[in-house]
């Protein structure tokens, strides 16, 4: 996949100046956009989501740590994957971030190669991510159009009910419950049931 093409931006955090410009180089090389933070909280100030980003961070740092900076992270609900940078000595708390949810750690002295090599992953992961949340929106969005009535109806179809008994558990006329049905898969744009299954499981 060439990430280039898919725009992505990947937040830099290190209190270096001279760490930052040297990795910013780095992904600009390959036509990313790069965005450098001394602080994790100048990132926080600063930060708004975006549809394929990461944020590659160094562990260890004055005022906000690495840790600190995912709790919060998680807290805002932000999903960009995050990519720690640790010394030999932090391989344990680079490995609990990761059972927290981070994407990944590279340990220094960085090597380039994979370091491109891990940002584009997170960069995948985040676009990923991106499409499936705005599959759920749709869907939510979709779905906030049915009545109460088509609700159930549908959750009756799901279950592979016929409109006859469907009809006779709702107490509704046979004809009643195919308006119904009718209704509810136009607003759900699907034209099968098995469409129907695929969007509500």
């Amino acid at each position: 996949m060439n990430m280039s093409a898919l725009q992505g931006t990947v937040s830099l955090i290190d209190d270096d100046p001279f760490v930052l410009q040297v990795h910013a180089t780095l992904l600009r090389s390959i036509s990313l956009t790069v965005r450098c933070f001394t602080s994790s909280l100048a990132f926080l100030e600063d930060h708004v989501p975006g549809a394929c980003e990461c944020i590659l961070s160094d562990l260890r740092m004055p005022q906000m740590g690495g840790l600190q900076l995912q709790a919060e992270l998680l807290s805002r609900g932000v999903e960009a994957p995050i990519i720690f940078i640790t010394g030999h000595g932090d391989v344990g708390t680079a490995v609990e971030a990761m059972r927290r949810g981070a994407f990944d750690y590279v340990e220094k002295p960085v090597h380039g190669q994979h370091l491109l090599d891990r940002v584009n992953a997170a960069l995948a992961v985040s676009l990923q991510r991106h499409r499936e949340r705005l599959q759920r929106e749709a869907r939510e969005a979709r779905l906030s159009l049915l009545t109460a009535q088509e609700r159930k109806v549908a959750q009756w179809v799901m279950q592979g009910l016929s409109s006859r008994e469907i009809a006779e558990l709702a107490g509704l006329s046979v004809r009643t419950v195919e308006n119904h049905r009718a209704r509810l898969m136009d607003k759900l744009h699907v034209s099968s049931v098995v469409e129907l299954v695929r969007l509500l499981l």
